[in-house]
Order: C-alpha cells, then sequence, then structure tokens
C-alpha cells in the first residue's frame, strides 16, 4: 500500500489578517496538500469566538465526502455556556463521519481556560457518539483542566491541543497519567518538547500532529517535528499512524494502514 498523507488533526477553517484566504475550502486544501498532509480536521475559528451555531453549519457546508485532494472533516465547536445549543447540533451532525468530534476552546472574551465542571455536562451529553474530545490547552493551567476531565471521564478519549504553549514541561509533566488523554503537538515551536515528551510519556503513542493552522504555518510544525530526535519509525507516528488509530480508520492489531477510504453521509 501507498504510505498514508500526514494528518493533521487540528487546524482553524476562517479567514484571517495573515490568512485571509483560509475561508476558502479550495485553498485550504491546496495550501495543506503542499505541505504533505492528505487529511485535516478543522474546527470554525466563527464558532469559536462568535457565533457556534452559524459557525458549526459553515463549516458543516464546506466539509467535503473524503473525494477531494484533502480529506477535510470538522470538530463541532461547543461552548458549555450555551448546553441546550450544544445537544442540539451534536444531535444534528455528530452521528455524521464528516464530523470527528467536539472541540472546546477558551472563554473568547477573557481567555480563561474550559474549567473541568462548566464543561462536565457538554461530554456527559457527548458520550454516547464515541469520538473524542478536543480541548485546547495553551497553558499549563487549561492542561490541568484537561487533566481533570480525562479523569473523570476515563472512556472518552481526550486531546489537549497545543501542548501547554510556552508552559510544555510543566504540561507535558501532569498530562502523562490519564490513559485516555492526547496530545497534540501544535502550540510553543519548540523541537524539545517532542523529546521531553517521548522521555515523559515512554514513547510517542498519545503524540498527534497538528498545525493549528491558519495562525501557524504547518510548514512550521513540521519542520519542529523533523527538529526533533525522534526516529522515522515515530514520526511516522505522530504524523498518521496514531491519528489513524485514535480516529478507528485501523485497528490496534493491524500491523498496515490501509488507505483511507471514502466518507458517506
Amino acid at each position: 500500500m501507498n504510505t498514508p498523507s500526514f494528518i493533521d488533526v487540528h487546524c482553524g477553517f476562517g479567514g484571517t489578517v495573515a490568512a485571509r484566504h483560509w475561508d476558502s475550502p479550495d485553498a485550504i486544501r491546496e495550501a495543506l496538500q503542499q505541505r504533505g498532509i492528505g487529511m485535516a480536521f478543522a474546527s470554525s475559528l466563527s464558532a469559536r469566538t462568535y457565533d457556534p451555531i452559524e459557525g458549526n453549519d459553515e463549516l458543516a457546508a464546506m466539509v467535503g465526502t473524503g473525494e477531494e485532494i484533502v480529506d477535510l472533516r470538522g470538530w463541532l465547536v461547543v461552548h458549555p455556556s450555551r448546553a441546550e445549543d450544544g445537544h442540539v447540533q451534536m444531535r444534528k451532525y455528530l452521528l455524521s463521519p464528516r464530523f470527528v468530534g467536539v472541540a472546546l476552546y477558551p472563554d473568547p472574551l477573557t481567555g480563561l481556560p474550559i474549567l473541568a465542571r462548566n464543561a462536565a455536562e457538554a461530554v456527559t451529553s457527548f458520550r454516547r457518539y464515541s469520538k473524542p474530545v478536543l480541548v485546547q490547552a495553551p497553558s499549563a493551567s487549561a492542561m490541568y483542566e484537561v487533566v481533570r476531565l480525562a479523569q473523570d471521564f476515563n472512556g472518552v478519549k481526550f486531546i489537549a491541543s497545543g501542548m501547554g504553549g510556552e508552559e510544555w514541561r510543566e504540561a507535558i509533566q501532569m498530562s502523562t497519567k490519564p490513559l485516555n488523554l492526547y496530545l497534540d503537538i501544535s502550540g510553543s515551536l519548540c523541537p524539545d518538547k517532542i523529546d521531553y515528551a517521548l522521555e515523559e510519556m515512554g514513547g510517542v503513542r498519545k503524540l498527534l500532529f497538528a498545525s493549528g493552522a491558519p495562525m501557524t504555518d504547518p510548514a512550521a510544525v513540521l519542520a519542529m517535528l523533523f527538529e526533533s530526535r525522534l526516529s522515522e519509525e515515530d514520526r511516522s507516528k505522530v504524523l498518521y499512524g496514531n491519528a489513524l488509530r485514535l480516529f478507528g480508520f485501523v485497528s490496534h492489531e493491524d500491523e498496515e494502514a490501509p488507505d483511507l477510504a471514502p466518507m458517506g453521509g
């Protein structure tokens, strides 16, 4: 079989001052393809900061069928303070393979991280969909809250996005115990954090490639990963192997990852 392209487990959809074209699905796919990314999971920037309903609906209209040059799927953004809206949109979208799970972000007004006690209701209603929950963790304090969530809901797979930002050392240390907690490598562009995570976690089984685009160029995150001391085998796990298994494209028993099949729905 052909080696799968890289899988970007967390990027955004929506134009910014630095990347005005990032509101075009075709432009996003072209930019990702140029960097070797064949599959990406995006959330709406508008849903993160303004209106989750409108933003999620816009995203739903642009995630495709898996037949495009880059298979683009969606994260459903849920604001814990708008629980009922979140329940409605979960029922609307999460049965479709076009959406890979729920994503939670710091408060857009205050910047305060998601608190475990505030997110508990959303996670409880989400458990039946058997998909991962991504929580942006741009600091060690944010990572602490994700760890609490992972411990409280040990039947749910969590992804802490950003590895604690500049506080990656402390964040990695506290994230090693929950077996259901994965880290994506976006955030601080420091190769040392990859090597540190390898040592602290005893391997790369729970590390996932994510660019955080358009705020960060995927090429910069890829360069960081290739500057680390990981073996070629471990880099392959981070770039696509771990994601294939976490998101259910292959089983843990499979020795070889099959080509990704086009989605239905």
